[in-house]
Formats: C-alpha cells, sequence, structure tokens
C-alpha cells in the first residue's frame, strides 16, 4: 500500500488508486493557498476550504472505522472493553457523518441561487428546506441533488441529535461476532440494527452527495475538465474505509 501522507488531500496524478486513497467529488476543489489555480481563484475561499474540511472529516471517518473493525477480531470482541471503545467511536463517527453533510452544504449554498447570500449555508437541512420552499429561486444543476430522497440524512439527523441533545447514548450489543446499535430516548427505542451495514451505507450516502453536488457546482461555475479528479485523501487508516464498504454485510444478521 502506497501512502504519501498521514491523512490529507494531496493532488492526485490519476495514477491507479491504493488502498491508502479515497476520492470523491468535493475534493477537487482544494487548492494549497500558495499555489491557487488561477481559474478557480474566485472560488478558493470556499470551495477549497469545504475540500479540506470535508477531507479532512474523511479522515476522521477512516479512524473511527479503524478502530470499531479492529475489535471485531475473535480474540477481542468478547473482551469487556470492546463494547465501550465500539459505542465511542460509532458516536464520533456519527457526529462526523452529520458535520460532513453540512460542509457539502456550505459548498451547495453559495450557489444554489443566482443572487449569493439567499441560500442558508449553516446546514444540510436548512438548505433542503429552503430549497423546497424556493425551488424557482434554486439554479436547475442544485434544485436536482435537493431533490433527491434524503431519507438516509433524516435518519442521520435523529440518531445525531439523540446523541447529541436527547441525552442518548451509542449503547453497542454484541453477540460474540458482530456489534449491534441499540439507541433509546425519551419516546422508547430509535433503532436497533446491526451497526458495521448502518455505518457503511450512511458512508456510500455522504459520497453520492459529495459527488453529484460537485458535479452540480460545476455545471454552474464552468469547472476545468481537466481538474475532474485531480485531488484525493489519503493516509495511513484510508484503507479502514473501504474495509468497511467491503465487509458491512458479512456482519448484517439482525438485530435482537
Amino acid at each position: 500500500m502506497q501512502t504519501k501522507a498521514l491523512g490529507t488531500v494531496i493532488e492526485w496524478s490519476g495514477r491507479s488508486s491504493t488502498p491508502a486513497d479515497f476520492y470523491s467529488g468535493m475534493l477537487d476543489y482544494w487548492d494549497h493557498w500558495q499555489s491557487i489555480d488561477p481559474r478557480l481563484a474566485e472560488h478558493h475561499a470556499v470551495l477549497s476550504t469545504a475540500a479540506e474540511a470535508f477531507g479532512h472529516d474523511l479522515v476522521n471517518l477512516a479512524t473511527y472505522a479503524h478502530e470499531i473493525l479492529s475489535w471485531l477480531e475473535p480474540s477481542r470482541i468478547r473482551r469487556s472493553p470492546s463494547v465501550v471503545v465500539v459505542g465511542g467511536m460509532t458516536e464520533a463517527f456519527i457526529f462526523t457523518l452529520r458535520s460532513a453533510c453540512d460542509v457539502i452544504a456550505t459548498a451547495l449554498a453559495h450557489y444554489a441561487a443566482e443572487k449569493r447570500g439567499q441560500a442558508p449555508k449553516d446546514s444540510l437541512r436548512g438548505l433542503i428546506t429552503w430549497s423546497e420552499r424556493n425551488p424557482s429561486r434554486v439554479h436547475a444543476s442544485i434544485r436536482t441533488v435537493l431533490a433527491a430522497d434524503f431519507g438516509w440524512f433524516w435518519k442521520l439527523r435523529a440518531l445525531r441529535d439523540a446523541l447529541g441533545h436527547r441525552g442518548s447514548h451509542a449503547n453497542i450489543h454484541c453477540d460474540g461476532r458482530q456489534f449491534n446499535l441499540w439507541l433509546h430516548g425519551p419516546d422508547g427505542w430509535i433503532t436497533r440494527e446491526p451497526l458495521l451495514p448502518l455505518l457503511a451505507g450512511q458512508l456510500v450516502h455522504l459520497v453520492d452527495l459529495s459527488d453529484s453536488s460537485a458535479q452540480a457546482i460545476n455545471e454552474v461555475i464552468d469547472f476545468p475538465p481537466d481538474r475532474l479528479k485531480s485531488r484525493i485523501v489519503n493516509g495511513v487508516l484510508i484503507s479502514a474505509l473501504h474495509d468497511l464498504l467491503k465487509t458491512a454485510d458479512n456482519y448484517a444478521e439482525p438485530s435482537p
């Protein structure tokens, strides 16, 4: 595995990717402040900042996934610390997923309307709601993104809000082979489901949102074609994201 960085966005020549690499469309906007592409200079403050923040979120997600997956080993999973550590990493994963959604929304909001500043840029929730109420103000390409099925996001938001605002905890059930997320709130059970498929599914939706959002923004700003797939996240733990996606279905037995 070829690793060039501990975990950051780097320029990518289009070479064959390795397990240490992870690509998503939002990353293409990144430029180091000392070498800004003049064709994208007017967008640097918004898009490059979003790309760097999104890349940082991916690195953190890989870190949490690495720790969770490491506790699946038969010699470790039955040890009492497993559910404590995995619970903490699960909460961190969910919070970071939610943060990454808002990073994407910040970029989308800047280009959502002809008149800058009309679209709310504080959260994806606010941007979706605004788009639904003001469809005629939204650029067609971005309106398509915001009109997609966001059932996954509303579920993510419910999980994050329960953990962050309503006193719930990511209780982890372990059957000796797989981890299940048991989340309970004041009104009863929020979810009881296999953990890895939940996290992997949310990651897939996040990357899909990043890709579709970048495509929509690119139409608005006339993004240079040679910059497509020119940036990538590279890091020592990035392979954990690929491992999560590959192995999640092996740990999908229904939760008790």
